[in-house]
């Protein structure tokens, strides 16, 4: 039997004193809603009404099992509407893992502006740089950076794209020189990120041109903003996304090179858990990151060598 559904038949009998009245409030006939309250009694193995041709009443334990039916489907009522409340306009927390460096250097700087336009949503940052197992660890979802991702079973959905980019201080080009191909980072100090996939060589060029490049240096991190504090310093060049340097590029503390191979940019993705519904409060931050992305590729767009 379907619990639930005889404890509303039973509640609305004893709260209405009738079969009927209690049908007609539940959409069926006084013959099923008593056949349903039977159905509980027998489960329960006890009467939890005395009828009579003219009235009925609760036994005992029918009065002790009418007040747990009125709290629990009032509880219940409640969970329905606030799950509903959640699926009707963005509000709750969001628990969201992004990397390392691109939560500090870019997201970090966005967040306070999502935050202003959607006050009823929290946000759980996460900072790393490596894959979390989202369910085990309640995550809402992932921001990752990749040219693709690992087959991990989770939803990915592209929000931009971004363009990597070799970069190095003036003083470093003035000492060291400019590299005009990519063979000629066999002369120079390269500074690795050891968290890429080929953390030895650097990749030029697309589609048939695409070329790894094998680069080596005197300092290796798995952090890029750390990187990009030695970059500053003139240590050496890096390979590395725009969006890390984008502010030491427009102030000309660092430079790039080798703009003519760039490779094909990486992108931003999205990555949820599973297949399904999108709570509100997760496909708004999402929309934001995407709409943040997308003003993101305009400005690079227009500071570009040659545009307009």
């Amino acid at each position: 039997m379907d619990k639930l559904l005889t404890m509303r038949a039973f509640r609305r009998v004893v709260e209405t004193s009738s079969f009927t009245r209690a049908a007609q409030a539940l959409a069926t006939t006084a013959g099923s809603v008593s056949k349903l309250v039977a159905q509980l009694e027998q489960g329960l193995g006890t009467p939890l009404l005395l009828r009579s041709t003219r009235k009925m009443h609760l036994t005992e334990a029918g009065r002790v099992y009418y007040a747990y039916c009125v709290r629990i489907l009032d509880e219940l009522d409640e969970a329905d509407g606030a799950v509903q409340q959640l699926m009707e306009s963005p509000r709750g927390t969001v628990r969201v893992s992004v990397p390392t460096s691109f939560g500090m250097l870019w997201l970090g700087q966005r967040i306070p502006a999502f935050l202003r336009s959607h006050p009823d949503i929290s946000l759980d940052v996460v900072a790393n740089d490596h894959y979390v197992d989202m369910v085990d660890e309640g995550f809402d979802l992932a921001l990752r950076i990749g040219r693709g991702l690992p087959d991990s079973g989770m939803v990915a959905r592209p929000l931009g794209e971004i363009p990597h980019v070799v970069v190095g201080s003036p003083a470093y080009f003035e000492a060291m020189g400019t590299p005009a191909t990519p063979a000629d980072l066999a002369h120079h100090h390269c500074l690795v990120y050891t968290l890429s996939r080929n953390p030895g060589s650097w990749r030029f060029g697309q589609g048939a041109d695409a070329a790894q490049v094998p680069v080596r240096g005197n300092y290796r991190c798995n952090n890029s903003a750390m990187l990009r504090a030695a970059l500053a310093e003139g240590i050496g060049l890096a390979q590395t996304p725009r969006v890390m340097v984008d502010d030491l590029l427009a102030s000309r503390q660092l430079r790039s090179c080798l703009d003519a191979y760039a490779p094909v940019p990486h992108r931003i993705y999205a990555l949820l858990p599973q297949q399904g519904m999108v709570a509100p409060k997760v496909r708004a931050f999402i929309d934001f990151v995407g709409e943040q992305c997308s003003r993101m590729s305009l400005s690079q767009e227009a500071a570009a060598p040659g545009a307009a």
